[in-house]
């Protein structure tokens, strides 16, 4: 994939007013191998500092400058970033760089900045561009709002509205505005969840979970296991066991799997080792994560 980057960029006054680290920066947001056809992608600050070779402290003072003058935005929360004028260069062509931007888009976590992408995409007067909107809104768990304007005039001409968005135009000539019908449908659930009961089950594992990472992946995870009640249960008693095991409270819960890891292995059929936890008065020493495994380690001192 290639990315148009104009030679005015260069005397761009925005791109002036920074250091070299943040136009350098904002040259590899625009090109970097972890983008998408959105501009809107997944980039924890580990991925970047690796592919810049730079320490995070100086990521950070290049990304502040980015964010201060308002061309990204960037969530902390879910490692996602938005660049604003993306589209604008780089603008969707077709169905198929639609459909494409839609199977990008579900593999992305759940982020602040669905909204602000939607105001985006709302700029767009391009009529196949409408699944992506309604896809985006699926995902934010909103109702989503058509709004449909007829004018019929003696030479047929007809106003029709922006992308989801409610507009109000006057043919030229005498024409007579007709009906203008709003329709607010139901949302159903977030992709990529068929029903609201799994999405639901879904969510309270996920609060459940201690390691809460990778969430587009997990979510698949779980779509393709689909658990009725009596499975969720299972799953939610298993996630018990594992959470005061040995294994997983060992190092600080270094060990714990990512949560897509963890469902796919069917991990809550797994047997664990409970930990057993110190009394008063009882030390465990560093490096030990239960007083069954400090005794356990003890007969070979």
């Amino acid at each position: 994939m290639y990315t148009r980057v104009e030679s005015k960029f260069w005397q761009d006054e925005k791109m002036r007013a920074v250091t070299d680290d943040a136009r350098y920066l904002m040259l590899y947001l625009l090109t970097s191998p972890h983008r998408n056809i959105m501009g809107f992608y997944f980039l924890p600050v580990p991925y970047a500092c690796f592919d810049l070779g730079w320490d995070e402290e100086r990521f950070s003072k290049g990304l502040n400058e980015l964010l201060e003058i308002q061309v990204i935005r960037y969530d902390q929360g879910s490692h996602v970033v938005l660049i604003q004028n993306y589209l604008k260069h780089n603008p969707l062509e077709n169905p198929n760089q639609v459909k494409s931007a839609i199977d990008r888009l579900d593999e992305m976590p759940q982020t602040s900045l669905f909204r602000e992408f939607a105001r985006i995409l709302g700029q767009s007067d391009k009529p196949f561009i409408k699944p992506l909107i309604e896809h985006l809104h699926e995902r934010m768990g909103q109702p989503v709002t058509v709004t449909v304007t007829e004018s019929v005039t003696e030479d047929k001409d007809t106003c029709a509205p922006e992308a989801a968005q409610e507009s109000k135009c006057t043919p030229e000539g005498d024409g007579v505005e007709a009906e203008k019908v709003t329709a607010t449908l139901e949302s159903g659930p977030r992709s990529p969840f068929k029903s609201r009961r799994q999405e639901q089950l879904f969510d309270l594992f996920w609060e459940q979970y201690p390691k809460r990472r990778s969430k587009g992946r997990a979510e698949r995870a779980w779509v393709k296991i689909k658990p009725d009640e009596q499975l969720f249960e299972a799953i939610l008693d298993g996630l018990e066991r594992a959470k005061t095991s040995v294994e997983w409270l060992k190092d600080d819960g270094q060990y714990i799997p990512y949560p897509s890891t963890w469902l796919n292995a069917k991990g809550w059929e797994d047997e664990y080792q409970p930990a057993v936890r110190a009394g008063p008065g009882q030390n465990i020493p560093k490096g030990f994560a239960s007083l069954m495994d400090w005794a356990e380690g003890g007969e070979h001192l």
